[in-house]
């Protein structure tokens, strides 16, 4: 058995198996944007796991004996969930950091409005683990959009409806626990105590998940005006009760939806932290890396470090050249800041791809 890589090991747990099967591209003509090569994102991964310096979003509540061997910081899901009470990100200011890339020739950016930790970045309405009852009601979503538009970058919302604390007492804590690769490692709880057995969900219960995800989603798309992309990370354990794409579409006829919610959608996202060797089987593909080095891909100690020019060279000559698109992503820390080696790298970037695109 081939041993799975870290993207794939965190796609399993998080209920996205990939698809090759055709997409239908929104035909509405505002989705066109983004369906000419080569379009360039900005993913913005951020969250109450910056708090912890170095915690990657959500993943760093996981233990995982590969990650400690790396160094990589990890704590409990409790104390993890505990960061929601410190959180608060005063030197968080978007404009200035996607002005940056605009200049350099970015087309889109995708924020994390909810990442797997269940912890959502705009005053939800629904839930109770949100900027409204940690942060005042202040509606950090909110600013981005905000930002977004003032600089002409076409907006993108990311988000997760896996939800660990919501199903804390149905899911296990160790990556990959009694699988296949690792058939001796425990279960873990929410304070990585080893347990035996992980009941299974209650319908009762997974209905209950699936609308309150969706009533989040409604919330995200009717809420900020026009949204032109929604970035999925993983599915609900029954699809069949999501939120669907007619229904996404009758509130935002013109946005571009990826393939991680339903297995299919207007763009294929298969490619994280890897590259095709050859043109994919479908005509709209997006592919994903982390800008600043190491870590993972919310904010960890060493993320003032970002790739050489080269290395975004070469990833965006291999995409441009198989008809896909590039997002690359930062990780603000906790106060909100993004280093000044960013700033640095996305000026670079973009006299490259001013002098050769």
């Amino acid at each position: 058995m081939a041993k799975k890589t870290e993207a794939q090991e965190q796609h399993s747990i998080i209920g996205y198996a990939g698809s090759d099967r055709r997409f239908v591209r929104n035909a509405h003509p505002d989705a066109q944007w983004f369906y000419q090569p080569t379009k360039l994102g900005l993913f913005i991964h951020f969250g109450i796991a910056s708090v912890g310096g170095d915690i990657d979003l959500s993943w760093g509540m996981m233990e995982n004996p590969q990650r400690r061997q790396k160094g990589n910081g990890i704590v409990t899901p409790r104390e993890y969930w505990n960061y929601a009470k410190v959180f608060d990100p005063t030197d968080f200011h978007p404009k200035k950091w996607l002005s940056a890339v605009k200049a350099a020739g970015f087309d889109y950016a995708v924020f994390t409005t909810r990442h797997h930790d269940g912890y959502a970045m705009w005053p939800s309405d629904v839930g109770d683990f949100s900027t409204k009852q940690y942060m005042n009601g202040r509606d950090i979503v909110g600013e981005y959009v905000t930002a977004c538009r003032a600089v002409g970058l076409k907006v993108g919302l990311y988000y997760s409806p896996p939800d660990w604390r919501y199903n804390q007492k149905y899911m296990s804590f160790m990556v990959s626990s009694r699988s296949a690769s690792f058939p001796d490692r425990p279960h873990m709880d929410t304070d990585h105590n080893a347990v035996d057995e992980i009941p299974p969900m209650p319908r009762e219960h997974l209905e209950k998940y699936a609308a309150y995800v969706n009533a989040q989603v409604r919330e995200l798309l009717t809420r900020y005006g026009k949204i032109d992309l929604f970035w999925f990370d993983g599915t609900i354990p029954d699809v069949s009760l999501a939120i669907d794409e007619n229904e996404m579409r009758a509130l935002q006829p013109s946005m571009v939806i990826n393939d991680r919610l339903w297995g299919v959608g207007d763009f294929n996202t298969k490619y994280e932290c890897s590259l095709p060797a050859e043109k994919p089987p479908f005509d709209v593909w997006e592919a994903s890396y982390g800008w600043h080095v190491g870590g993972g891909w919310g904010y960890v100690i060493n993320a003032d470090k970002f790739r050489p020019l080269d290395v975004l060279t070469e990833r965006y000559s291999v995409v441009k050249r198989f008809g896909g698109n590039l997002i690359l992503n930062i990780a603000p820390d906790k106060t909100g800041k993004v280093p000044d080696a960013f700033y640095d790298s996305a000026a670079e970037f973009g006299e490259w791809l001013k002098s050769n695109c």
